[in-house]
Parts: C-alpha cells; sequence; structure tokens
C-alpha cells in the first residue's frame, strides 16, 4: 500500500508541474502581449510549435509515472528481483535512451532546421575548462542533493511512507554480479543517460521554456518533470534540486557540456558509492 500511495503522489506531482507548465507558459505569452515587447533579439527565436515538438520525445519519459500508478493500482506491480545476467535488457534500455536522443536531434535539425552544435554551445568552451567546471559542479551537486537534501528527504519520507523501493538502476547495479552486465550497465548509467537527458531536459526543453517565460519558472518546472520521470519518490527532491543546479551551470556556462559532465560525474559518483563494501550494510 505505501508503494501504491508512493507511485501516486509521483503521478500527481507530474499532473501538477504538467499543468503549472500549460499556465505558466498562457501567464507569460499574456504579459508578453500585455507589455508589448518587441521580438527576441536571441540569435534562435522559440515559438509555441517547439514546445509542442519538445515533448514528442519527452513522453517516452514522462509516460513512466503515469504506467507505474496504473499498474500499481491495478495490483500489476509484484516483488520482481531484476534479472543479475540480462545484458539484453541493458541493451535495450540502451536503445531507447539512444532512439530518445536521435529524435530529440532530428527534431532540432531537420523540423526546426538549427544546429545542435551551435545550439546548444556545444564548442563555447575547451575541454580542460568543462573538466574542471564538471567536476567541481559535481561535487558540489553529490554534496548538495546526495548528502543534505536527500538525507532530509529520506528522513522526512520513511517516517510518512515507510520503507520504500529504491531506483531500478540501483537494484541493477547492487545485484549485478556479472562484469559485462556491469560495464554495461556503468556505460549506459554515466554516458547514455547524462547525454541524452541533457540533450533533451536542458537543451531543448529548458532552452524553450526559458525563451517562452523565463530561466527561473523553466528550471523549476524542467526540474520537477525530470524529477519524475525517475520514478523514485526518495530521489525526486533531490533530483529535483540536481536539475535546477544543471539549469544554472547551463545557464551561466552557455554550454551543454558543463551540465553532462557534472551529470556523468554526479551519477559515477553514486555508482562507486554503491558498490562499495560499505554501502552493502
Amino acid at each position: 500500500m505505501d508503494e501504491l500511495a508512493a507511485k501516486q503522489v509521483l503521478l500527481d506531482f507530474e499532473l501538477i508541474t504538467l499543468i503549472a507548465l500549460v499556465v505558466g507558459v498562457a501567464f507569460y505569452a499574456l504579459l508578453r502581449r500585455m507589455q508589448r515587447r518587441e521580438p527576441s533579439l536571441e540569435p534562435v527565436d522559440y515559438d509555441m510549435f517547439d514546445l509542442v515538438l519538445m515533448f514528442f520525445p519527452a513522453v517516452l519519459f514522462l509516460m513512466n509515472p503515469v504506467v507505474d500508478a496504473v499498474m500499481a493500482s491495478s495490483g500489476e506491480v509484484k516483488p520482481i528481483e531484476p534479472p543479475k545476467n540480462d545484458i539484453f535488457t541493458v541493451f535495450v534500455n540502451i536503445g531507447y535512451f539512444s532512439f530518445v536522443g536521435i529524435m530529440t536531434c532530428g527534431i532540432i535539425e531537420w523540423i526546426r532546421n538549427r544546429r545542435v552544435v551551435d545550439l546548444f554551445g556545444l564548442r563555447e568552451l575547451s575541454l580542460p575548462k568543462i573538466v574542471v567546471i564538471s567536476i567541481l559542479g559535481g561535487v558540489a551537486s553529490l554534496l548538495i542533493c546526495a548528502w543534505a537534501v536527500g538525507g532530509l528527504s529520506n528522513s522526512y519520507l520513511e517516517g510518512v511512507f515507510g520503507e520504500l523501493e529504491v531506483q531500478e538502476p540501483v537494484k541493477m547495479f547492487q545485484e549485478s554480479n556479472s562484469l559485462a552486465h556491469l560495464s554495461l550497465s556503468i556505460l549506459m548509467a554515466c554516458i547514455a543517460a547524462p547525454v541524452v537527458e541533457e540533450f533533451l531536459f536542458r537543451g531543448y526543453m529548458y532552452g524553450t521554456l526559458r525563451r517562452l517565460t523565463n530561466p527561473v519558472f523553466a528550471a523549476v518546472i524542467i526540474g520537477g518533470l525530470f524529477a519524475v520521470v525517475h520514478g523514485n519518490l526518495p530521489a525526486l527532491l533531490p533530483l529535483w534540486v540536481f536539475s535546477i543546479l544543471l539549469c544554472l551551470a547551463y545557464e551561466i556556462s552557455r554550454c551543454l557540456w558543463v551540465p553532462v559532465g557534472m551529470h556523468v560525474f554526479f551519477n559515477a559518483a553514486n555508482i562507486v558509492l554503491m558498490l562499495m563494501p560499505e554501502s552493502a550494510d
């Protein structure tokens, strides 16, 4: 019952965030009309068509809380142990991320006729600067999100819902006893997921929404969607804060490789912590 309630909370949170997105976009559109603002001086001018298009790849992630809640309410969710050596499943997940990434870049390049390299500022910073900023930002994010916010969030949620399930990727790493399976899982978590999620959530979705509204509103809304699609209530608040920090890093650096690098560092550090012998106690 606690797990069912947690799934329902995630679904409700997603619906509220989507409603807030629609209301916010309408409000800022009305505000611009009333203030009679001049056309945007941004190198790339976004419109409502982008707002629609960005949901085509995003829906592949956004449908996860809906499916989880429906299955939980129908009693179809059972405690199933994840296959420990199911390399095929990892390949499917990598393919899933690849498809979302290709769709995102395809929409930008082929439908909107924009260059991803220029749009996301992929050449704005040199590699050494990206590495240094990513590590510093990753360490700060780990301390703020995983330690401070995560600790407080877990304590509160355990008091309300009791012990909740950990994320599926966490189970996958903790219970893997195959080197091939573990290696592919690390590849997925540290390369495929960070690149695709940053291109979609920070690059296209945040980039679109910030130009139609403002950076603060966009960071909060996209952060909420980024957090909820991971499908884990204890991770909701830490990932929400993490997403806002990634948006801030992108806003300051103007180079999407910075949040990608921070995301890679964050995931890699959490994997190391999970695989340490002390974490098994």
